[in-house]
């Protein structure tokens, strides 16, 4: 079930049934999922949020866009119906405890990602998105995931003008293949064909300006039987001018960055992580932090991002670092500061 895997998230659920508290009429409920809902206080106040959430992530759209966010909405209750079961197949005996708390991840996560369907900056935003679960071939009787469960959610821009077609093309791209732009541990899942792994990729809108549409890509995966789950941190940046991916030359100009650059990251990794990074990983940050898609910008500087593992023990997590302008703006390329400071 999902909340076995998930990153320590149990939703506390209360024991005491009521009925009708639900977003729909619990007397008519006729499915286990469905009493499920209508049984448990919580879990049916989170439904009643998530119809509000739906209810509002629909306002505005185009006839297109709002068709796409309906079709996701009823994928996802057929998913929901399946995620928390041991064979991908709707439960029709009552839902236990752990049951229960899975349905209450279930329905956080679809909130969040609802809540995600807004306006940025004069562009309307809403997300896509794709559920899949189906049976672990290997688990046994006594597995404790034996369904794969995963989740998927990509953001559109609603409308037809140049920009938002370029961007979601590249965004449909992204969700036929995820790994695309996430990096080289995400080109590794097939959501279609591995069973033995649940999967969650959240692409969303980080920021919006006048020049670029910046995405935060967060991507977790568990491998059932491992002992927890891992993910990644990256961005990908889209210049709305342009219509295509931000690459190095858009901030720096030519060769000389890529030294100081080096230098002043790793000074830095080694000033912000106890006893400093690993000594066999030095020599990969010279590649590291050449990549785009570990690149974020915020006012006090460039923000290079680091994986789980790479630099130092999973403890410390994906590690970021901030390099001050101040020390870069003599390598920044004609549009680097355009494209930086723009609002």
């Amino acid at each position: 079930m999902l909340t076995r895997i998930a990153l320590g998230f149990l939703m506390l659920l209360l024991a005491v049934p009521v009925a009708g508290a639900a977003s729909f009429d619990c007397g008519k409920a006729s499915t286990a999922f469905e009493r499920a809902i209508c049984e448990f206080p919580e879990l049916s106040r989170q439904d009643e949020i998530l119809a509000k959430a739906y209810a509002t992530a629909l306002g505005g759209l185009s006839k297109k866009a709002t068709a796409i966010v309906q079709k996701g909405q009823r994928e996802w209750l057929a998913f929901a119906e399946r995620a928390c079961t041991d064979d991908a197949q709707p439960q029709e005996e009552a839902y236990d405890q752990d049951d229960f708390n899975c349905l209450g991840q279930l329905f956080s996560n679809r909130i969040a990602w609802l809540e995600e369907s807004r306006m940025r900056s004069g562009r309307r935003i809403y997300q896509v998105h794709r559920y899949l679960v189906i049976p672990d071939p290997d688990a046994t009787e006594d597995s404790w995931n034996k369904v794969a469960v995963k989740e998927f959610s990509s953001p559109r821009i609603d409308g037809t003008d140049a920009e938002a077609v370029a961007f979601n093309a590249m965004m449909d791209k992204f969700t036929v293949k995820p790994g695309d732009f996430a990096g080289p541990a995400d080109a590794e899942i097939d959501p279609d064909t591995d069973a033995t792994t649940d999967n969650q990729i959240k692409v969303s809108v980080a920021e919006v300006t006048s020049r670029r549409v910046s995405l935060n890509i967060n991507d977790w995966w568990y491998g059932h039987g491992a002992a927890h789950g891992n993910y990644t941190i990256t961005y990908f940046h889209f210049l709305t001018q342009e219509s295509r991916a931000l690459v190095a030359s858009d901030i720096f100009a030519g060769e000389a960055w890529k030294k100081p650059l080096k230098e002043l990251v790793l000074a830095e990794l080694n000033r912000t992580i106890e006893g400093g990074i690993w000594p066999e990983s030095v020599d990969d940050i010279d590649e590291y932090v050449t990549e785009t898609r570990r690149w974020n910008f915020s006012e006090r500087g460039l923000i290079v991002q680091f994986q789980p593992y790479e630099v130092t023990a999973y403890a410390f997590g994906a590690p970021p670092v901030t390099i001050p302008w101040d020390a870069l703006n003599q390598y920044l390329a004609a549009s680097g500061n355009e494209i930086v400071y723009s609002y």
